[in-house]
């Protein structure tokens, strides 16, 4: 195995809300300071990979649009997950263990659709047994919490710490949307 290095990372404010921006004005400060961070010029990149989620954002192809923040001129080797950041990120480490490439460029991004949030999440799921309940949000995590502490035998207080720990991390980080 080829040993893979994470040398920079960079991201924006987690906000509720991004009503203003388009993926491409998101993205492009974020790029260019995840880039200026690691030291490696645009052309030497040998490879890049996006995670998104084209459903959440009510627009099929979006991650097209958001190429404009990369620059894809010249012609540059990229790809695109229907996930997320994690599974970008494995791409990568893949193409790079199979491929002669020294740098290559692992950026996620999404924001929910313009429309009602509720409904949005709502019709992800499955159509015939739980989205004509129309269950909320909160409603689908505390079964998603349920399920866990029942499958692993964690406890509600093991969940409980975890959110006083990540509560607590994120007081220092600037980027959080929810702080103390």
């Amino acid at each position: 195995m080829r040993d893979v290095a994470i040398v920079s990372f960079a991201q924006s404010p987690s906000i509720r809300r991004e009503p203003a921006r388009n993926d491409v004005e998101m993205l492009m400060p974020v790029i260019a300071e995840a880039l200026e961070r690691s030291k490696v010029k645009r052309d030497r990149v040998g490879f890049w990979c996006s995670g998104s989620t084209d459903f959440l954002t009510g627009q099929p192809f979006s991650f097209v649009g958001a190429l404009d923040a990369v620059g894809a001129w010249p012609p540059i080797s990229e790809s695109h997950v229907e996930m997320d950041g994690a599974w970008a990120l494995y791409e990568a480490w893949i193409r790079m263990q199979h491929e002669n490439l020294d740098a290559a460029v692992v950026y996620a991004f999404g924001r929910s659709s313009l429309g009602p949030v509720p409904d949005v999440m709502c019709m992800q799921l499955d159509p015939y047994v739980l989205t004509p309940l129309w269950p909320d949000a909160v409603s689908l995590a505390a079964l998603q919490a349920r399920a866990y502490l029942e499958a692993s035998g964690k406890t509600e207080r093991d969940l409980a710490e975890v959110a006083i720990r990540n509560r607590r991390n994120a007081k220092a980080n600037p980027n959080a949307q929810v702080k103390g």
